[in-house]
């Protein structure tokens, strides 16, 4: 991506914003701010959209079922019983099903990215050309 360190900075801010072709996509960053946190976020509007079917996927493997959602949104992968759980799974059939249990993991897809530096990693991996789109 030409020009990383402008467009870092222009995303630096809780109100930036800028538009990329990514291959065939238009794709819309946008900043967002959390008052409540203190902290702000990009989220990523694919050909003027955020449409929540592109966040479909297979819950256990993380498989997507729309290509927007593996070029351009976050995975997050989380424990699917709690702590709690566990420790109740493990008192009523012992340590090696509440392993099992613990072991199992819930996948999703964000169209939010803490992180700019996560965000282009992404992009760069998952789009084989990305132009900036000046807006006039």
């Amino acid at each position: 991506m030409e020009q990383a360190d402008a467009l870092k900075e222009q995303m630096a801010s809780p109100w930036g914003s800028m538009k990329l072709k990514c291959d065939a996509f238009e794709v819309h960053l946008s900043q967002q701010t959390d008052s409540t946190k203190k902290s702000w976020s990009t989220l990523i509007y694919v050909d003027g959209y955020l449409k929540g079917t592109w966040l479909a996927c297979d819950h256990r493997t993380g498989e997507p079922e729309h290509e927007e959602t593996r070029r351009f949104y976050r995975k997050v992968t989380r424990a699917l019983h709690s702590k709690k759980e566990i420790e109740l799974y493990q008192k009523i059939y012992g340590k090696r099903k509440a392993a099992e249990a613990q072991a199992i993991k819930f996948i999703t897809y964000d169209w939010s990215w803490k992180s700019f530096s996560s965000l282009k990693k992404h992009l760069l991996a998952n789009n084989t050309s990305i132009t900036r789109i000046n807006e006039i």
